[in-house]
């Protein structure tokens, strides 16, 4: 969840940990944001505004009138998967 947002979110899905039939030593990957498409809030604070019906789950754009976010992409963070023995 990307706070105070109720439906913005981060994930990974989707991703080979497995090259050259060996597990990888670590992976980092760029965190984007998501919109679950449960809530019709334009911003970070808006009212909780139910959207009916559900929309589709949406990677955000760093357009003013899609999200709060400032200075480019919405690239919150990283994330390193690490091989453990």
């Amino acid at each position: 969840m990307v706070a105070p947002s109720p439906d913005w979110f981060v994930g990974v899905a989707g991703l080979l940990l497995i090259e050259d039939g060996q597990w990888v030593e670590s992976k980092t990957i760029l965190l984007k944001v998501y919109d679950a498409g449960t809530d019709s809030g334009r911003g970070f604070t808006s009212a909780d505004i139910d959207t009916v019906p559900r929309g589709l789950i949406q990677k955000l754009t760093s357009m003013a009138e899609d999200t709060d976010f400032r200075e480019g992409g919405p690239v919150v963070g990283t994330f390193t998967f690490r091989r453990q023995l």
